[in-house]
């Protein structure tokens, strides 16, 4: 069984890497379109030129919708490992695209917003919806699993009979209209949907006799798992969510994945701006100071592990940069109206009730 602690890093994605350290700032730390991906491949030397890639993937060559191509195999369900340290380039699918985090952490810029992606997080995301992923650490973990709308009632036929989110989810696929562009889920550290994940891959990868139907069985199961367990924890996205200005993505996103030690100081630096200036434009720009960010980030991990560990909220603080335990205890009552022991038995009532 794959884990992972054997998946290192590829021969390519330590060429990403070394692309990455000699130019973080400047390059990765923001979603590209193609043609700006294209004027940067231009311009920059020693970074891996994936143009080819994208046109005879993507609907007449364009570079921005992914469609079944000749470069994907021909098979019901197709799944791959995401490259870390790649570009984050914008693009969308003629298919559905589940995104699953295994281990580490991800930015997934999903129509103009920055959602940053944990350990047990499962992404659904619709045809047609404009993302793009960021990867940067050796620890990231993260799988793709795509299925085309074609095979749904032959894979999993249960799943449409329901009346979940879930199955209202790949309903409105054939109908086109993507009132829901995603769903995230937070499974923390649920081992049941671990283990299925795993297994789907390395039957992908071992492609024994009948292995598109094992995998879809083992997909079934996790989409019987969210439904028994993780509704309740469920973030639907919105067709009509705001944009954010594209220029305010790697600012926004090296603070999500950073807030544990960076400071205001030290962000400016780092894309050369004035404290003053920059505190100014993180207000106009998202509505929050860089200090509710940072708090807003430290308060969802720590949510994440209250939720699925047995850490004591000791522990939880020091992981989560809060000076003590006292004070993460202020931070729940402040932004959830209770402390972190009543807030996570309310979550386990509505759980068992539904709610």
């Amino acid at each position: 069984m794959l884990s992972a602690d054997s998946l290192v890093l590829s021969d390519l994605e330590q060429r990403h890497k070394a692309a990455y350290l000699s130019d973080r700032d400047k390059i990765l730390f923001a979603p590209l379109s193609f043609e700006d991906y294209s004027r940067v491949i231009k311009e920059e030397e020693g970074h891996l030129d994936y143009r080819d890639f994208y046109q005879e993937t993507s609907r007449d060559g364009k570079g921005l919708t992914i469609s079944r191509s000749k470069l994907y195999e021909t098979t019901d369900i197709f799944m791959s490992q995401h490259p870390r340290y790649s570009y984050p380039i914008l693009h969308n699918h003629e298919f559905v695209e589940l995104i699953y985090v295994m281990s580490g952490t991800c930015i997934n810029y999903i129509n103009g917003k920055a959602i940053t992606m944990k350990k047990g997080d499962l992404c659904f995301m619709a045809p047609s919806t404009i993302h793009a992923l960021l990867s940067v650490s050796d620890n990231d973990v993260i799988f793709n699993i795509l299925l085309w709308e074609d095979n749904f009632s032959n894979n999993f036929p249960s799943l449409l009979k329901r009346d979940d989110q879930i199955a209202q989810f790949f309903k409105q696929i054939p109908l086109a209209t993507n009132n829901t562009p995603y769903m995230i889920f937070h499974t923390g550290n649920d081992k049941a949907i671990e283990e299925s994940i795993l297994a789907s891959y390395q039957e992908f990868v071992d492609k024994k006799n009948h292995y598109i139907e094992m995998i879809s069985l083992k997909i079934n199961e996790i989409f019987i798992e969210l439904g028994r367990s993780h509704l309740p924890h469920l973030i639907l996205g919105n067709a009509q969510e705001q944009q954010t200005d594209a220029y305010v993505y790697p600012i926004v996103s090296f603070i999500q994945m950073n807030y544990q030690t960076i400071s205001l100081k030290e962000l400016a630096t780092i894309f050369s701006y004035s404290e003053a200036y920059l505190s100014k434009l993180i207000k106009k720009k998202t509505g929050q100071t860089f200090k509710e960010i940072v708090e807003i980030a430290r308060i969802e991990d720590a949510k994440s592990l209250v939720l699925s560990t047995d850490y004591t909220l000791t522990e939880i603080s020091q992981r989560t940069g809060y000076f003590d335990s006292s004070h993460m205890n202020r931070d729940f009552i402040k932004r959830l109206g209770l402390p972190p022991k009543k807030w996570l038995q309310t979550m386990q009532e509505n759980k068992e009730t539904g709610n």
